[in-house]
């Protein structure tokens, strides 16, 4: 190995100096701490700043591996000397985890997603790694100044301005002049419209400041120090080796191995894994110090929101797709791999993560979801767009990735089994079809047997002639008659005709009166208004009530949120929530709602595409809960918030449906029917059948296949006898 002269052999004088990252990562701050001398800070102040880096790491940089977040750690340091929770032991040792080195090329998230291993394990992990990092050296990868200041002690008077910018202040002037002249010295000089009889001087003077552009005011060299050139620029600052490290580790579109780069080096791979982190950090700080990039940064997530596709966001900021020459890739890319806040994957752009931008996705489906899981694109507001006119084009596209069938102009959101993709099929069309013309519109392959016996004991489906399939919801008695005429030309017509051409239509083909077809489109299942008619359906509410939405559970006092919690939530992102908890709050869009909690205030938000619950990381880490745990967020009528930790399941069906509602274990079975029964707002006399049903039409799927298999007990107040059988041979054989 070479002598590697680039390293700071001294130990981190500053928070900063062992964790390069800390200026771009955290927000913005009254006093920066990270440049506090770590050797000052007493032991309540240095436990605090090991939190905040831990609580930083998890908001920012769970991509980011363990050797990137701590780039001075020693790999041979034991994790046994440190002074962690059992918890915590016990955990890096199921893993097999002894020492720093064993973790070092773990990404912080997939720590996160360990099972059975809660955030604050996690958080006391992290901590205790960042203590050993500040006593560790860390190497330098800078060989210029970060950035350089405008020379001082000019007088205004000695520089020369640039001939647009006298010209500039030449038409200030003159408009100002005019406005103090008529008396309006207050008038903002670029605000409304010139008064009619202005001045032509003023006018013109007006004219030029608003067609200044842009290749007006810079000179060459300045004009192309776009995105890419500033992150050229940027990487500049940068050793050549560490430049190196980071084009092979961060940017490449394979990543190359930190003992490929290593012997390349001719230094360890720990060097190089302790470079990489280091230079990784100070290039995090280029996009979060108030420069250009960081404008650019916010930029890209604004544009973004929560979902929209790459090619719009190059067409909003070309310069992004140019090439970051020392690295060999474009700028969007390079921004991604450094901003943590958004992912930028196969074509598509999400904010904070591709797993939340499905969450969003699905819960927004869930809500415009009629009872067969048919949702209209125009309906949804998921992606954003600079080119309106195509919302409904990449809204499919968006779907399509996430693995959703789109038919025409809607999406499918039950297709699991034929019957369900049967029934979706038949929602659209609007009248009855054959087996086959069903079929035809299936984008998998499908047997017509196969179709026909699942429709056959499906009782959403009703024959209604030799090979004529439709919904039973749709009242029809028989093909041949009124109604069904009706609802084919309604259908054919777009969902919409007009009575006196249906009048005109029907009583020119078969013996019925006009009054006749004008009585059967004023009735059910259609309704007539205005001469036009259409299906009664039509008028389905589109947004759910609590009692409709899935997950959503009623129980005394209160509504309760069954959530999964994921690796976003445990990084303090907020989550998505039906617009239901919307209704239960009275929260109208724009509006933010604070509910009060035993650990403060907990926000609810309709600022966005849907709802959101703000953050609920301090619930977290207070319960040490881990990536995957089954949770309960409770709405109280009284206007608080609480949080609770679901049951594990058993494997008893109706404990295990109590469990999934979030209503206590009992083994009175009136007392769990009662729970069941109230949980989606059904009186309590409701028959099971109906008790099943509810949770299946609600999407709730799982509550009612456990319901279904204890639907005798249900019914009958005691669990089922097994039946007992002493037939003898010769019974058994007539019985043949």
């Amino acid at each position: 190995m070479t002598d590697d002269v680039s390293f700071d052999e001294l130990r981190p004088r500053t928070w900063l100096d062992a964790f390069p990252w800390l200026k771009g990562a955290a927000e913005s701050v009254a006093t920066p701490w990270w440049h506090e001398a770590i050797d000052d800070a007493d032991p309540v102040v240095r436990g605090q700043r090991l939190a905040q880096v831990s609580e930083l790491a998890m908001e920012r940089l769970t991509r980011w591996t363990i050797g990137q977040i701590f780039p001075g750690l020693s790999p041979d340091l034991e994790l046994a000397q440190f002074h962690l929770p059992a918890r915590a032991v016990n955990a890096l040792g199921r893993h097999n985890i002894f020492c720093a080195g064993d973790m070092s090329g773990m990404t912080l998230e997939s720590i996160l997603e360990w099972r059975q291993v809660g955030i604050g394990t996690v958080d006391a992990i992290l901590q205790a790694l960042a203590d050993a990092s500040t006593s560790l050296p860390t190497p330098s990868v800078t060989t210029l100044p970060s950035a350089t200041s405008m020379p001082t002690g000019l007088p205004f008077d000695s520089v020369r301005l640039p001939d647009w910018m006298s010209a500039l202040v030449d038409d200030l002037t003159t408009i100002a002049t005019w406005y103090a002249t008529v008396g309006l010295p207050g008038q903002p000089l670029l605000g409304d419209g010139l008064a009619a009889g202005t001045p032509d001087e003023v006018v013109k003077a007006r004219r030029r400041i608003e067609e200044l552009r842009t290749d007006d005011v810079l000179d060459e060299a300045e004009l192309e120090m776009d995105i890419a050139g500033l992150f050229d620029d940027a990487l500049g600052t940068l050793e050549p080796r560490a430049r190196r490290i980071l084009a092979d580790r961060i940017f490449g579109n394979e990543v190359v191995t930190l003992d490929e780069i290593g012997q390349a080096f001719g230094v360890t791979r720990e060097r190089i894994r302790q470079i990489e982190g280091k230079a990784r950090g100070a290039m995090l700080g280029y996009i979060s110090d108030g420069s250009p990039l960081e404008m650019v940064a916010h930029t890209a997530r604004t544009l973004i929101g929560t979902i929209r596709p790459l090619e719009d966001l190059l067409a909003v900021m070309p310069a992004l797709g140019k090439t970051v020459e020392s690295v060999g890739q474009p700028a969007w890319r390079v921004l991604d791999r450094l901003d943590d806040a958004y992912e930028i994957e196969d074509g598509w752009c999400v904010v904070p993560t591709m797993t939340a931008a499905r969450t969003v996705t699905q819960t927004q489906l869930q809500e415009h979801a009629d009872p067969y899981g048919v949702v209209r694109l125009e309906d949804l507001e998921l992606v954003e767009t600079s080119q309106p006119e195509r919302r409904a084009e990449l809204t499919a596209a968006w779907l399509t990735h996430c693995g959703y069938l789109i038919d025409g102009d809607y999406a499918l959101t039950r297709t699991q089994s034929v019957g369900d993709y049967g029934a979706a099929i038949l929602s659209i069309h609007g009248s009855p079809l054959g087996v086959q013309e069903i079929l035809d519109r299936f984008v998998v392959e499908r047997s017509a047997g196969s179709l026909r016996n699942a429709m056959s004991i499906d009782d959403r489906f009703e024959r209604v002639d030799r090979d004529q399939w439709a919904l039973k919801e749709w009242g029809l008695e028989a093909y041949a008659g009124i109604r069904s005429v009706i609802r084919e030309q309604v259908a054919r017509h777009g969902g919409r005709a007009k009575l006196d051409e249906l009048v005109e239509y029907i009583t020119g083909r078969y013996s019925v009166t006009a009054s006749s077809v004008a009585a059967y489109a004023s009735t059910p299942p259609f309704t007539c208004k205005e001469g036009v008619v259409r299906l009664a359906a039509g008028d389905r509410e589109i947004r759910k009530t609590p009692e409709q939405t899935r997950r959503m559970f009623r129980r005394p006092g209160a509504w309760a949120y069954r959530v999964r919690i994921t690796t976003d939530h445990l990084r303090g992102s907020g989550s998505v929530a039906p617009v239901a908890v919307a209704s239960i709050l009275d929260l109208q869009f724009g509006e933010t709602r604070q509910l009060e909690s035993a650990l403060g205030p907990q926000s609810v938000a309709w600022t966005g595409i849907q709802p959101q619950f703000g953050t609920i990381r301090r619930f977290l880490m207070d319960q040490d809960i881990a990536a995957g745990t089954e949770a309960f967020l409770v709405i109280h009528d009284d206007g608080t918030f609480s949080f609770e930790v679901g049951r594990e399941l058993t494997g008893n069906a109706l404990l295990d449906a109590l469990s999934l509602i979030g209503a206590p274990a009992t083994p009175s079975i009136d007392e769990a029917r009662a729970a069941l029964t109230a949980a989606v707002g059904l009186p309590e006399a409701s028959p099971v059948s109906s008790v099943i049903g509810a949770y299946r039409e609600r999407g709730d799927g799982d509550i009612a296949d456990l319901l279904t298999s204890v639907r005798e007990t249900l019914e009958t107040g005691h669990a089922p006898t097994q039946p007992t059988h002493r037939a003898d041979v010769d019974e058994i054989l007539d019985l043949l």
